[in-house]
């Protein structure tokens, strides 16, 4: 029972660090991550496509684990405000500046998801255009659904401000992180012209 406490510190710890780097060290880190998680699949896929799927699955079940205890786990009941107005944190963040980095933390913290599911989700090697499609669709629909239940739940169980703003920005952010996937189809189809 040590090791969930201790887990609980590491993600404290590694959110408040993420939260407090400067914004642009924050785009640049996730940027290199989409391309290198891009090149890693591409190198592994070519030999190994079961373990890049099982090191994708296990890897995007750890993102949805972190969203929630981030999201849910890690909030105290007490307050409830439902905001369903579009780009409303634009609105605040002119008053308040510091709704931009709430709003980049939202972006962010959907990324690893966008960046594992549509590997996880990756039959073969070489995918025709319908099943790359597919998995892009199914991740970014998993992300907006699982973003709309959070809020919800923040909602219901009084967790603070539950927004349509959050959906927003945890929907970029793993479209963002699909850019990985194109990336890596992209390089592909360079090679293999006729897959």
């Amino acid at each position: 029972m040590t090791g969930l406490p201790f887990l609980q510190r590491l993600i404290n710890h590694m959110f408040y660090y993420i939260y407090r780097i400067p914004l642009s060290c924050t785009l640049i880190i996730t940027a290199v991550a989409v391309a290198f998680w891009a090149l890693i699949m591409r190198f592994l896929s070519r030999r190994l496509l079961p373990a890049v799927r099982m090191i994708n699955i296990i890897f995007s079940l750890v993102a949805v684990c972190g969203i929630l205890y981030i999201t849910l786990h890690h909030r105290l009941p007490g307050e409830r405000e439902l905001i369903l107005t579009p780009f409303h944190s634009f609105v605040e963040a002119k008053t308040q500046p510091e709704m931009y980095r709430e709003m980049l933390m939202n972006v962010f913290l959907f990324v690893p998801l966008g960046l594992t599911m549509p590997f996880a989700l990756l039959k073969n090697a070489l995918p025709e255009l319908s099943q790359q499609r597919k998995n892009v669709l199914i991740t970014l629909l998993l992300a907006l659904f699982l973003s709309a239940a959070i809020e919800s739940a923040q909602y219901f169980f009084a967790l603070g401000r539950a927004e349509t703003d959050d959906i927003i920005c945890n929907t970029l952010g793993a479209c963002v992180g699909t850019v990985s996937f194109i990336l890596f189809l992209f390089k592909r189809k360079e090679k293999h012209p006729n897959g």
